[in-house]
């Protein structure tokens, strides 16, 4: 599934190193397990984050799904309805766990949901790339 992500998740690491995290390390767990790349790179980038950039992803993450379910050309079928009728708000996050959960519960692992928000995480951690 790699195939669909929009950059290399260890590509993160030129950015973002985990002997650069200043706070508490989180052990993440929102994302389905993937045969073809390991999420705890993108766990790990996502542990250098401040509680503002936390929050900052989570407006992102959330402007980013309500452009889409505006878009008219994704074909018609079941799973667009079901893909449509979730919602992700955009609630302030207190802490990292509260982002976890958050995620969590939306991409209810769902793997094709899992790599939408992984590449909306690239986007975010990685915009000099994309």
């Amino acid at each position: 599934m790699s195939e669909h992500l929009l950059i290399n998740p260890e590509q993160l690491y030129l950015i973002y190193s985990p002997k650069d995290i200043k706070y508490e390390y989180f052990d993440y767990y929102f994302l389905p397990k993937y045969k073809s790349f390991d999420v705890y790179n993108i766990y790990d980038a996502m542990n250098c984050l401040s509680l503002n950039d936390i929050n900052n992803l989570n407006l992102f993450i959330y402007k980013q799904w309500s452009l889409l379910k505006l878009l008219d050309d994704i074909p018609n079928n079941k799973r667009k309805k079901y893909i449509l009728k979730i919602q992700y708000s955009h609630n302030k996050i207190f802490n990292k766990p509260g982002l976890n959960n958050k995620l969590k519960e939306f991409i209810s692992n769902d793997k094709v949901l899992g790599l939408y928000i992984i590449n909306q995480i690239l986007k975010f951690l990685y915009p000099c790339k994309l």
